[in-house]
């Protein structure tokens, strides 16, 4: 008949292989891989972002992803913008600011692109990142 104290100990050592199998594969010395974000539109930008989507939308509530969808002086700074329309399916916008806003924008200086083409706004499609902008 085996003694108590072996049994518990060959418990204890089985359940210590079991949680070092475990813990194995679980070790890693690379650093987690994170997007880089783009940054947010500030509040001129947000300011513009609604005026001009209030102008697209014809004053209906839009959404705008909250941060850019692309920020790079090569390519400039887009956003998108939905509202849904008439059947309940969303009409997306790209809006892509040509530099960063820091106050207001006179009617020379507006030079952003809006596109609203299926093929230009794929960027839009599949995002979760939307706000309320009006």
């Amino acid at each position: 008949m085996p003694e108590r104290g072996s049994s518990a100990l060959r418990v204890g050592f089985g359940l210590l292989v079991l949680t070092a199998a475990a813990l194995a594969g679980c070790r890693t010395d690379a650093a987690p891989l994170t997007a880089p974000a783009a940054p947010a539109p500030n509040a001129a930008e947000t300011r513009y972002i609604g005026d001009t989507g209030a102008a697209i939308y014809r004053r209906q509530a839009f959404e705008r992803t909250r941060g850019f969808v692309f920020a790079d002086p090569a390519r400039g700074y887009a956003v998108c913008l939905r509202a849904p329309m008439r059947d309940g399916r969303p009409d997306h916008t790209l809006l892509i600011l040509q530099r960063r806003i820091d106050g207001a924008v006179s009617q020379v200086e507006d030079d952003a692109t809006i596109l609203r083409a299926a093929a230009d706004v794929g960027p839009c499609r599949n995002r979760s990142d939307w706000v309320r902008a009006r």
